[in-house]
């Protein structure tokens, strides 16, 4: 089940407001995803010239809907936040109007209100102080309320996954909001997240966030360094494997191919059911020419997740390779269904169905990855292949 999240209005504006509201979001979305098996799409605007901005109008039930079904999700989750007492310098206390419809025009919004007195702020000076224990339990609310206006069965939700990765320090929450939600430039970015780390060294997710932006940016030594950090104090957590995956990440683009299996399969260990770390594996066997291998763990991957996009590209990709045409084309076919939209999809599958022997169907293939790729690489392969089926 996919849910839109979308930005609540608040109606203060400031630092202190436009922060918690970021906060508690972050907090909702980790609870949906981790304690209730939820897909979320975060529907936040971006912030502009690294000032968030904040709503001070709720967004209309019209406005929702046509967002959450351009995103495809079953239900969306909004409302609005009322910091008390209005119009006081000080913040001290907090009305939740959590809203929620299912992805129908015609459900109904159901309105649950919640009260928060764990917050004291300053909203001339921007400082903040938020009891975090208190704050978990608002979002375990929350989240009930959004699993029960979908009918699941609560005893089946993992409550203690709420804050999973996140952390008990109001200072260390604080710098990952910067960092994750409002800051724009990479380097401060990094520069928050470390700071949120040494605010406390064990926030799972700060690392996890500074490693993917330090490999973005191609700062493996950096990511490697940060990451075995992370692994030592966090060994025997529930996100061990995700740090490990990053760590094999990193290892692989530093040239230690031994390496990078090794952390990938320890991963594999605690979460055998890891289908980004069986695409990793399978990549990495791949390049090493081990294609029996690199299927193997493909297949794998899918056996977990049949709508893992990426495994059915690499796995197609691969047949394709192998000369296995009919497989290449069933597995090209699943992706783009999955993902339309990737030239390099559709020029693969336009070249599989040459070499079948299916010109038409070929030829209107290879024009779409064409179509998407005008300038590109994908794209001037598939007129190559194109102008040889003229010819």
């Amino acid at each position: 089940m996919k849910v839109a999240l979308f930005q609540f209005a608040t109606n203060a504006v400031g630092k202190v407001p436009a922060v918690f509201e970021n906060m508690l979001a972050l907090y909702l979305m980790n609870a949906l995803e981790r304690a209730a098996d939820l897909k979320v799409e975060d529907l936040a605007p971006p912030p502009m010239d690294g000032e968030v901005l904040s709503l001070t109008k709720v967004l209309t039930e019209a406005e929702v809907m046509k967002a959450a079904e351009r995103m495809g999700a079953g239900m969306s989750v909004w409302g609005s936040l009322s910091f008390g007492p209005g119009g006081a310098p000080v913040i001290d206390d907090l009305e939740v109007n959590l809203l929620m419809s299912g992805g129908d025009s015609d459900a109904p919004v159901i309105s649950r209100r919640f009260s928060f007195d764990a917050l004291r702020g300053d909203v001339k000076s921007a400082e903040m102080s938020v009891e975090m224990t208190a704050l978990e339990d608002l979002v375990e609310e929350m989240l009930l309320a959004v699993v029960d206006v979908l009918g699941y069965d609560a005893a089946k939700i993992d409550l203690a996954r709420i804050g999973e990765g996140l952390t008990y320090s109001d200072r260390a929450m604080v710098y990952f909001v910067y960092a994750r939600r409002i800051t724009l430039d990479p380097e401060s970015k990094l520069r928050l997240y470390l700071k949120a780390i040494s605010a406390d060294p064990y926030f799972a997710l700060a690392y996890i966030n500074a490693a993917q932006l330090l490999i973005g940016e191609e700062r493996y030594g950096e990511a490697m360094n940060l990451l075995l950090r992370a692994q030592g104090n966090l060994k025997g957590s529930n996100l061990e494997p995700d740090i490990l995956n990053l760590l094999g990440v990193a290892t692989l683009h530093l040239g230690m191919w031994d390496e990078a299996v090794n952390v990938w399969e320890r991963a594999l260990e605690s979460r055998p059911d890891y289908v980004e770390v069986l695409c990793n594996l399978a990549a990495a066997h791949s390049m090493r020419d081990l294609l029996d291998e690199a299927e193997g763990y493909y297949r794998s991957a899918l056996s977990f997740d049949e709508e893992y996009p990426l495994a059915w590209f690499s796995l197609g990709r691969l047949l394709a390779k192998e000369s296995r045409y009919e497989e290449a084309e069933e597995s090209m076919r699943r992706y783009i269904d999955l993902t339309p939209g990737d030239p390099w999809a559709y020029n693969i599958l336009g070249t599989c169905l040459v070499q079948l022997g299916k010109e038409n169907e070929a030829e209107f293939e290879l024009a779409k990855a064409v179509q998407l790729d005008p300038d590109g690489e994908a794209g001037a392969l598939a007129r190559q292949e194109l102008q040889r089926l003229k010819d």
